[in-house]
Order: C-alpha cells, then structure tokens, then sequence
C-alpha cells in the first residue's frame, strides 16, 4: 500500500474514531471521560482542518453543526460547552491584521461600510445569473431552498446575541428586531412563517437535512452562530451588521426576481417587506456598535470577524453557484 493510500486510510480511522467519540458523548447518560475524550478528537480534527486539510475541515464543521442545532434538551450544556472549546481554537486560526490603525467612529463606519460593499454579494457570479439573467425555474428553485436554510431561523441569531449584554438598552436593539421577526401581535405573520409561504409555492420541503449539507454550507451556519455566541460581542455585532446591512439590497433583489417569475404577491410578501424595513434595525445596530467603536481592540476584532465571515460566505456561494451549474447540466 502507497503512503497516500495509508494516509487515506489513516484519516478515514480518525474521522470514524472522532465521530463515534461524539455519538457516545452525546447519549443523555454520557460520563465527563467519553465528554473529554470525544471533545479531545474534535479539537485535534479542528486544528487538523484550520490548518488546511479538507477532509478535516469538513468532518469538524459537521460535527459543529450537530452541537448547533437542536438535539436532545438534556445533552444542550455538554453541546454548548463543547461548541465553545472549538471557537477558542477557531479564535487561534483567525487571521490578525497587520498594519490595523483604530480610527475616530464615523471614519471607522466609512471603513466598514466600504468593505461590506465591496465584498457583496451583488457581483458574484450566482448572483449576476439569478438577478440580472434569465434563470430557469429550477435554478431559482435551488437558490431559495438554500436561502431557507441560512434564513428560516434569523430569529435565533438576534436572540442569542442579546443575551451578551448586560445593559437592558444594548441588548433592546436585539429585543426590537426580534419583535418584528415574531409578526409582533400576529404570530402568523411571523417571518419565518411568511418566509415558509414562499418554500410551499415551489414545493421546498421545510425540514432541513442537516447532515447532507455541503461542508462549506455547515461553516457558513456555524459561522453565523459562533459569532452570535462568542464572549467578544465584536464577532456578533460584526456579524449581524454585515448580514442586516444589505438585507434590503439582497431581499429587493429577490422580490423583483420573483416578480418576474409571476409569484403572487402572498409567497412574495416576505420579500417585498424585507426590501423596504431593515434599513431601520441596521441604524439601530450601528447606535449599539458605535458605543463600543471607540477601542482599538473592539475594532480590530470586528474587522476580524468580517474578513472571516467574508471569506466563509464567498466560499460558500462559489459552491453553491458550482452545485447549481452541475445540477443544470445533470437534468
């Protein structure tokens, strides 16, 4: 047998060792020596993967993903727990910035500002195809099933990044979005349930198979929940800002695709409101960012947490526009 086969094989025992670690970790009954032995595996697996081996990477975000999303409510502190090990060795992985210079807050907003419209998501291929082309239906179809997956739980995000602050009037910026999120007085109206109108009219199933997303789509969601996690609040903000601060681009976008595809105006609603409201919450959230702006070491992290966000998200499109192209090819 060759070295790159005894290699192969070699990762194939880990990957099979660290995933049956976790499942023995995460029976209700699991004892603190399987949590730390299993726990041991996964952060062996993360530097593995951080430092560039892609079969790593992959079974270590999908790992992270099932410590993510919902599972049994008595294993939630051991999964919790766990996930918060991974981000302090993913904190050791991110990369720093050479040459950072704090600025005055208005200035360092222009500097935010500026790197978000430069890295949208407006240009990209995918994008420039389904808003700008003419798309066939199953091509749409593809993208939103995939939309529904990063958007159908936004909530949970504001939610869990409201909890890290203390001062009942940070953390109220969060609690005023999530009123909205919630349909406000009208739990029908909710944005998820809006959302899911839209899922129906192209028959996208509303369960997520969570373990057959591609790897880079998992690092995208754990992503998105480590930050909102994170002790440093300047991940989540980051974070946050970044997703709510194009959404009414991204969602008008997605309303006038629709149009043009004849969706009523039911399944549609979710996206016209969205392309019109969100410039409110994102003033709201720059407010909260800019009390904290003023320190060098909140600045550096947050322009730390977009360049990974930024390059996690355009990984993840070029993957999605690749799985797309091959899907069209193979009908």
């Amino acid at each position: 047998m060759d070295t790159a086969a005894l290699q192969q094989r070699s990762d194939s025992d880990l990957f099979t060792t660290a995933s049956r670690l976790m499942t023995n970790a995460l029976e209700p009954g699991a004892n603190y020596t399987q949590v730390t032995r299993a726990l041991e595996a996964l952060l062996a697996l993360t530097r593995q993967g951080l430092a560039g081996d892609a079969g790593a990477y992959a079974h270590y975000q999908s790992a992270l993903l099932q410590l993510h999303i919902p599972g049994d409510p008595r294993t939630e502190p051991t999964r919790r727990w766990m996930a918060s090990e991974v981000y302090r060795v993913e904190d050791e992985f991110a990369a720093d910035l050479p040459g950072f210079t704090a600025l005055p807050v208005e200035a360092f907003r222009q500097q935010v500002d500026a790197e978000i419209a430069a890295r949208s998501r407006v240009n990209h291929p995918m994008s420039v195809h389904l808003f700008q082309g003419t798309p066939p239906v199953q091509d749409v179809r593809f993208f939103l099933e995939h939309h529904w997956t990063r958007s159908y739980n936004f909530y949970s995000l504001l939610a869990e990044l409201a909890f890290r602050f203390e001062a009942i009037e940070d953390a109220s910026v969060f609690y005023r979005n999530l009123y909205g999120e919630a349909g406000a007085e009208t739990p029908q109206r909710s944005h998820p349930a809006m959302l899911a109108h839209l899922m129906e009219y192209f028959d996208i199933p509303l369960a997520i198979d969570f373990p057959a997303l591609h790897p880079l789509e998992k690092a995208y969601l754990n992503n998105r929940i480590r930050c909102v996690r994170h002790t440093d609040v300047a991940w989540g903000l980051a974070l946050l800002y970044a997703v709510e601060s194009v959404s009414c681009v991204n969602h008008r976008r997605i309303y006038e695709l629709l149009q043009r595809l004849d969706v009523p105006e039911q399944p549609s609603e979710f996206h016209r409101l969205h392309g019109t409201q969100d410039e409110i919450d994102t003033e709201e959230m720059w407010a909260l960012i800019a009390k904290f702006a003023s320190e060098e070491g909140f600045q550096r992290t947050f322009m730390r947490a977009l360049k990974r966000h930024f390059e996690i998200n355009k990984a993840y499109f070029d993957s999605l526009w690749q799985q797309m192209q091959a899907q069209r090819l193979s009908a």
